[in-house]
């Protein structure tokens, strides 16, 4: 679900007044701002379409992509899988597959990541601006239900492999119906399953954005931390990593110190907090973490002031 940015649960909000300031105030890149991205409307008029009965909603494309990677392959299950689980893990089997295809809808969007991670997570190295609340309220810090788990494990296998929730179509967006959040309005609403109510572009957004994007085949990673560029690897979100090879994610002040192994007894090196769950790690500090090693062995996490 996109960020609440000051939600009623009582009220709507006036709608946007242009796609721009609606991407914008979802926290979402903005096409046209940037290199090869163009095309947005310049209203956020609608069409006879956006009123469309659920029941004449156009299905989506099947998600048949092909990942470089086995490791690419695995981090988009277990990303898709985390998105299942953690939104909608007391759903009936139709209300997980309709979360699962809001994911894989959004990766071929133009608006978003083009990556199953990157999707889940994105926003997720903000305060605010998570897309999906799990990512950054601390939900994966609780215990699994390791049936639950699986049972999100298999819906999300079948979604990568091109099964669709058609009731759903294009749908972009949701929210549980215990909710009525400021950007309803400004989408086309499609219907409900379960507890979550799903949406749409609306009008010309919908032709400029929906399925005109490729997914990438490659699960995102956050570019070399030792010297690197900060900004480059904050704006990635995501680094590759040898230990755990799930996703990297960092947000966050330092809150933490471990001493170097090969330092003095009074020399120590700041350190992020670190969270793992779900195959998913989660560094909490301003600063972005790299392995310590001494003789072969790591020995800790140490960060680079950005």
């Amino acid at each position: 679900m996109p960020p609440n940015g000051g939600a009623s649960r009582v009220a709507q909000a006036v709608p946007a007044p242009t796609p721009r300031q609606l991407l914008r105030d979802l926290a979402l890149d903005v096409p046209g701002d940037l290199p090869g991205l163009s095309g947005l409307p310049a209203t956020l008029r609608a069409s006879v379409s956006d009123y469309a009965a659920p029941a004449f909603a156009s299905a989506a494309p099947p998600f048949l992509a092909q990942m470089q990677s086995q490791t690419d392959s695995d981090r988009a299950t277990e990303c898709l899988t985390a998105a299942v689980y953690y939104e909608a893990r007391s759903e009936a089997v139709d209300g997980q597959r309709a979360v699962a295809q809001v994911v894989l809808n959004r990766v071929r969007d133009r608006a978003f990541p083009h990556s199953v991670c990157g999707v889940v997570y994105q926003g997720s190295n903000r305060r605010t601006g998570c897309q999906f609340s799990f990512t950054c309220d601390g939900s994966m810090a609780h215990r699994r239900d390791p049936g639950a788990w699986d049972r999100a494990r298999a819906v999300a296998a079948a979604a990568l492999a091109g099964s669709v929730y058609a009731p759903v179509g294009g749908a972009t967006f949701y929210h549980t119906n215990a909710i009525l959040p400021w950007w309803a309005s400004s989408l086309a609403r499609i219907g409900s399953v379960g507890a979550h109510i799903f949406y749409r572009w609306r009008g010309a957004m919908e032709g400029a954005l929906s399925f005109r994007a490729a997914y990438a085949g490659v699960e995102p990673g956050v570019v070399g931390t030792t010297g690197g560029d900060a900004a480059a690897q904050i704006a990635a979100l995501y680094r590759d990593s040898g230990t755990d090879s799930g996703v990297n994610v960092h947000r966050g002040k330092t809150s933490a110190i471990v001493a170097s192994a090969d330092a003095a007894p009074a020399t120590v090196v700041r350190a992020a907090r670190v969270t793992i769950a779900g195959g998913v790690r989660v560094h909490l500090g301003s600063e972005a973490p790299r392995m310590i090693v001494t003789d072969g062995a790591t020995v800790g996490e140490e960060t680079d002031p950005i």
